[in-house]
């Protein structure tokens, strides 16, 4: 009877499934499985944000390590091409001390290191080469590759070792001539028999 008042068809009070909470076969708790399955798709979100943003750092990273070595390359070129350019000044400086020293010593024991020592035009054209280089890392250094950039800079390097074995080699003549003037100022000018 009392079915008889409330209806006489047995179904559900709430049929309207948008207020009705989701269903948890295993559980039994339908409000708590709800929060947990949304945790575990926050988690996972965030776990890829995650990944994303530390591949987007090592990306990052990356490119900034390879400006780095690519700036320090350019600088160490510039660098490098000063130190030549000091190096050629101070060639052409011994270079004319030791024209100058001949002058001193008699026309035969100089001849030979006369016509040594008028190399003005191999620093000259060591100067345009220089400046050539030069001209080269202005208007390709930011394009070049890193391998081009390298090898520049062992080519300056070697120029430099190079024209420092040369320098050494003039001071090295350098004290040769100043004992040969002195031990020609000591025996003096022959006198006529």
């Amino acid at each position: 009877m009392a079915r008889a008042m409330v209806g006489a068809a047995a179904h559900n009070v709430n049929e309207n499934r948008r207020f009705a909470p989701p269903f948890c076969p295993g559980c039994g708790h339908q409000a708590d499985w709800r929060i947990a399955s949304g945790g575990r798709v926050l988690v996972l979100y965030l776990l890829i944000v995650a990944l994303a943003l530390t591949v987007l750092m090592l990306i990052v990273g990356l490119r900034e390590r390879v400006w780095r070595r690519k700036q320090a390359t350019i600088r160490a070129l510039l660098d490098g091409a000063d130190a030549l350019e000091a190096q050629l000044q101070q060639c052409r400086q011994r270079m004319q001390r030791l024209r100058e020293m001949l002058t001193v010593l008699p026309e035969e024991m100089s001849a030979d290191a006369d016509t040594a020592l008028s190399a003005d035009g191999k620093v000259q054209a060591a100067l345009r080469d220089l400046l050539a280089h030069r001209l080269w890392i202005q208007q390709n250094a930011t394009s070049a590759s890193q391998q081009q950039l390298d090898a520049a800079r062992t080519a300056l390097e070697q120029s430099s070792a190079t024209l420092s074995a040369q320098i050494e080699r003039l001071g090295a003549v350098a004290a040769d001539l100043e004992r040969a003037q002195s031990s020609a100022q000591s025996v003096g000018p022959r006198r006529a028999p």
